[in-house]
């Protein structure tokens, strides 16, 4: 079995190599369903599928290519289970309430089942995921919840799982490695985002790859920043095989290429790389504070290391009236937008179709309509209407401006909108400011990254433990730039990242 490890540094076209080696597997003769192609997300898995369609179009993404995917979703298909047989959020309630504790849920990538966000659940699955001793996990975790009490809503989940018959997404990975004649045996194994791979998605891929004819692992070490995650880097620097290193950057310049070189060294345990910038130079700016920035022109990612150091320029954008958006979601929600939309054109005179007028109405004032008509009793939600229609049927008694009668919309987010018209920008366009934490902006990227320099107290005495988790992030996050660099110093010296 022929083994190579691939690492991409960032911006150096890795997906695309490895979509290369699919096209060049395909092209002299390998079968489609004997190739597998395994990544972090559905959605990449899906790219996968999708340009290698594109390049044989005589090939179905569904029936020839069944091995693209991710590992969960692998596990899933192999174990022949289905969303029956998996937790569910009425579930994770029962128990929630049974164990006396509270549980957000998340959507899965793969639609398969629900992640249960609990700080215990968390790190029990981390644990697992680490095939750690959970006494052992616990003592490290630093929680501050009674050792009996993690204990007891552990072992409560696993009789919870147990008398209903149910799976979580860590126990199809457990299933699977306990019969792994279950796995596919293939001529060509490819796996993408290696660093990220936990112990037991390690234990899956080596099993994978005893079972194939080639395999190639690819990832970047230097970017691994979810081992507080579980994630397994040292795996991927051990593991035995023939080295390839992508040696040219398409998106980082010089400059940046200099600063993130300078970071990225001082981790000790890497595989050394050389790789080339782009031929641009680039800039680095940095400024005392966020209000000295000019974001109003160009694309912008603005990063921090935690969720909440964000909120600061969260309301300093709002306040300078620019739209933007925050782990994906528009600064102004959807429904907003359109109710101001929705009543301007009826003041304009033109129609709109009736579930422009439900929303209207969810947001007027109660004063501007007349009793009986709030929940639009007649109303046909196929058919259009002007306000003069609204005013003679249903009940409407003012066409002031948006500002004055949807007076449900929050002050707040009035005045926001209002600043946003002000400036001239299109509360309907995209937005080209995004807010994110480096984690979430991995293998992102903008024209001009703000990074901002500061860390929270737990990441600060992190770094005095172990700098090299620490210097991975920042590494990221100066990555992302493709043209400028705009650094904001930290309000805290001892509490920042080391540049």
């Amino acid at each position: 079995m022929a083994l190579k490890k691939v690492f991409g540094p960032p911006g150096s076209g890795k997906t695309t190599y490895l979509l290369n080696i699919v096209q060049q597997e395909l092209a002299e003769g390998t079968s489609p369903p004997q190739v597998g192609y395994f990544a972090f997300t559905r959605k990449a898995a899906n790219e996968a599928k999708e340009r290698a369609v594109a390049k044989f179009p005589h090939l179905n993404e569904d029936m020839d290519f069944p091995w693209f995917r991710t590992l969960h979703s692998l596990a899933y298909r192999c174990l022949g289970v289905s969303q029956k047989d998996m937790m569910k959020p009425a579930n994770y309630r029962e128990f929630a309430k049974e164990a006396g504790i509270e549980i957000g849920l998340e959507s899965d990538d793969e639609d398969i089942s629900v992640k249960a966000n609990n700080p215990i659940l968390n790190q029990i699955g981390i644990a697992r995921t680490r095939g750690e001793d959970l006494r052992v996990h616990y003592n490290k975790s630093g929680m501050d919840i009674e050792w009996f009490h993690f204990e007891y809503v552990e072992r409560a989940y696993r009789h919870y799982k147990h008398s209903k018959e149910l799976l979580d997404f860590t126990d199809l990975l457990e299933r699977v490695l306990e019969d792994t004649d279950r796995l596919p045996s293939l001529d060509v194994v490819i796996i993408d985002e290696a660093q990220d791979l936990s112990p037991l998605q390690w234990k899956l891929v080596k099993a994978l790859v005893e079972r194939s004819n080639r395999a190639y692992i690819a990832g970047d070490d230097d970017q691994a920043v979810y081992t507080w995650a579980g994630a397994d880097v040292a795996s991927f620097l051990s593991l035995e095989g023939d080295i390839t290193v992508l040696a040219q950057s398409y998106r980082v310049p010089a400059k940046i290429h200099n600063l993130a070189n300078r970071v990225i060294q001082r981790v000790h345990n890497r595989q050394p790389k050389e790789w080339m910038p782009r031929q641009f130079d680039g800039e680095i700016y940095t400024y005392n504070g966020i209000e000295y920035v000019d974001v109003t022109h160009g694309e912008w990612l603005i990063l921090a290391a935690t969720n909440y150091m964000l909120n600061d320029m969260h309301q300093w954008l709002k306040s300078e009236g620019i739209l933007f958006e925050r782990h994906g979601h528009r600064s102004i929600p959807e429904k907003i937008v359109n109710c101001v939309l929705g009543w301007e054109t009826l003041r304009k005179g033109e129609q709109v179709h009736g579930p422009v007028v439900r929303n209207i109405y969810k947001h007027l004032d109660p004063s501007f309509i007349a009793r009986g008509h709030k929940s639009l009793p007649t109303l046909d939600d196929e058919g259009l209407y002007t306000l003069e229609d609204l005013k003679q049927s249903h009940g409407l008694l003012t066409d002031a401006i948006w500002h004055q009668a949807l007076t449900k919309i929050d002050e707040g987010r009035r005045d926001y909108i209002i600043a946003l018209l002000r400036r001239g920008t299109r509360i309907t366009g995209k937005a080209h400011v995004k807010l994110s934490t480096i984690h979430g902006a991995k293998g992102g990227e903008a024209d001009n990254v703000l990074l901002m320099m500061d860390l929270s107290s737990r990441f600060s005495e992190e770094y005095y433990k172990n700098p090299d988790d620490l210097n991975r992030l920042a590494y990221v996050g100066i990555t992302r730039a493709r043209q400028s660099l705009h650094l904001v110093l930290p309000k805290n010296q001892k509490k920042a990242f080391v540049l």
